[in-house]
């Protein structure tokens, strides 16, 4: 079981009774979860969110880092843009199903439980497409924030790892 995983069942526990003869226990893994937070703040803010937890701390975490992202590759925005861009990347990421198919990539005979063709409006991939969804001067953010999630998540997992068993080798 990934850590990021454990995390959620963690999250609502009823008890957070520490034992001795383990270190996967609620609170061991809500403790480094919140260690691993202060180096990778939204990835840890990602698996609460993913948990059932609010969005805010996220939208407001990846606003400011496509905020600061657009200076870098000097495409200035406003703080509201990036506030735009880091809501539609999670809403993307949280709902990016493809309707018309259902996810499936394939296209829907009706009143049959059979598939037809591939989906002509995602092309099999069961998601609605990632760069149409943005102004082509916002998209190499949107596209950058969109990687970070996935590379957030995987280093605050390996952070969290690190906190509760530093002996062994990751």
């Amino acid at each position: 079981m990934k850590i990021l995983d454990r995390y959620n069942t963690a999250i609502h526990a009823t008890s957070l009774k520490s034992e001795s003869d383990t270190t996967w226990s609620d609170a061991d893994v809500l403790g480094a979860a919140g260690l691993a937070a202060q180096h990778e703040a939204l990835g840890i803010a990602l698996a609460r969110m993913l948990a059932g937890g609010g969005r805010s701390d996220v939208v407001q975490i990846m606003a400011s880092e496509v905020y600061e992202r657009s200076f870098r590759i000097k495409a200035r925005i406003t703080h509201i843009q990036a506030g735009d861009i880091a809501k539609a990347v999670l809403a993307w990421y949280s709902h990016g199903t493809c309707q018309p198919c259902g996810g499936t990539g394939f296209a829907r005979i009706k009143d049959t439980p059979s598939l037809g063709d591939e989906c002509r409006h995602c092309g099999g991939t069961g998601r609605i497409p990632f760069d149409q969804q943005f102004r082509h001067e916002h998209r190499e953010l949107a596209q950058w924030l969109h990687d970070q999630i996935g590379a957030t998540q995987a280093r605050a997992g390996r952070l969290a790892m690190e906190k509760i068993a530093p002996l062994l080798d990751f």
